[in-house]
């Protein structure tokens, strides 16, 4: 008996070192990603670790509490105004901006969820499709504020002269401290029993209300919540680009958003990393072999997702260890 339980004792102090080891090296790796890249490499992976902090927000949404939403461009859009033109208007510090975004960014994703409650599946996706579809229009009107069509420059940020760093590693790193934060609140705030409670509220939502769960309360909250992570993202975005204008923000980049969580597993914190990598890079990749095939690339990705790895990359991964472990 107390073999047994040394060896299982062994067994999980080997594996928990195992996973720190793995952790270190993948955090050494992000730290020395700009000193060893080149700088357009090191300028697209500042564009992933923004996609997948948006990624983040909607795998809340749709991942872990069941709501699908289309509407992600739009808090995507109103977090990179938000930080672009309290830069512009009021001179605010770049750090501030991200503060400011977010805190709009909830604001309005928390009232978006009111009406959203009580609606679920495709009845929700064509409300949230009606934000999809509006924020290009609505940018472009208020032109005076936003520029229209003609977009907005974006002051990037400049590393201080001590660092000796280029600016593209400089705004990594900015943009890497502000990721690493997310998704340590982010995996914190599923981790325990709130993220029983929004599995209760995705899988029953009467018997979650029967167990004195607050089902709409949690649906107004992660509405607010992924929201916010979209604006979070979208402000780290400007600091990528330096410009923005609507275009950037149309329907075609929240289905993009959907697909990219959906690849990299719902339901999964680490999956939206994996968004990320898919938002930055596929696009390109499918441009490069044909414009006109670019959204049959996309559709390949998922229809071959979904075939071999259901669960999506990391969703299937996390669960080939689990039988693993079973099996052990």
């Amino acid at each position: 008996m107390n073999n047994d339980m040394n060896v299982a004792a062994s067994h999980t102090t080997t594996k928990r070192g195992i996973k720190i080891f793995l952790t270190l090296i993948f955090a050494a790796l992000l730290v020395i990603a700009p000193l060893v890249f080149p700088g357009y490499l090191t300028f697209q992976l500042t564009g992933v670790l923004a996609y997948a902090v948006a990624a983040i927000g909607l795998n809340l949404i749709t991942g872990y509490a069941g709501q699908i939403s289309l509407g992600h461009n739009a808090f995507f859009a109103l977090g990179a105004y938000t930080a672009a033109l309290s830069m512009a208007n009021w001179h605010v510090h770049y750090a501030v901006s991200v503060l400011l975004a977010a805190l709009v960014s909830f604001v309005v994703g928390y009232l978006a969820g009111f009406p959203a409650q009580r609606l679920r599946g495709l009845y929700l996706a064509l409300i949230t499709l009606v934000l999809a579809v509006s924020v290009s229009p609505f940018i472009k009107h208020f032109k005076a504020y936003t520029g229209g069509m003609s977009g907005l420059f974006v002051d990037r940020p400049v590393p201080p002269a001590w660092t000796g760093l280029t600016q593209d590693a400089w705004i990594y790193y900015v943009v890497l401290a502000f990721a690493i934060l997310c998704f340590y609140l982010a995996r914190n705030f599923v981790g325990g029993s709130t993220g029983r409670a929004l599995n209760a509220v995705r899988q029953a939502p009467l018997a979650a209300a029967s167990m004195g769960v607050d089902v709409n309360g949690y649906k107004v909250l992660i509405f607010g919540l992924g929201s916010m992570l979209a604006g979070v993202g979208g402000a780290l975005f400007n600091f990528s680009i330096g410009f923005i204008a609507p275009d950037s923000f149309n329907l075609l980049l929240s289905v993009s958003f959907l697909a990219a969580i959906v690849v990299g597993g719902l339901g999964t914190i680490w999956g939206a990393l994996v968004a990320g990598l898919f938002l930055q890079f596929v696009p390109s990749y499918a441009s490069d072999l044909s414009e006109a095939l670019a959204g049959a690339v996309y559709g390949a990705i998922l229809i071959a997702c979904m075939f071999f790895m259901p669960k999506g990359i990391v969703g299937s991964l996390v669960r080939y260890m689990q039988d693993r472990r079973r099996k052990s």
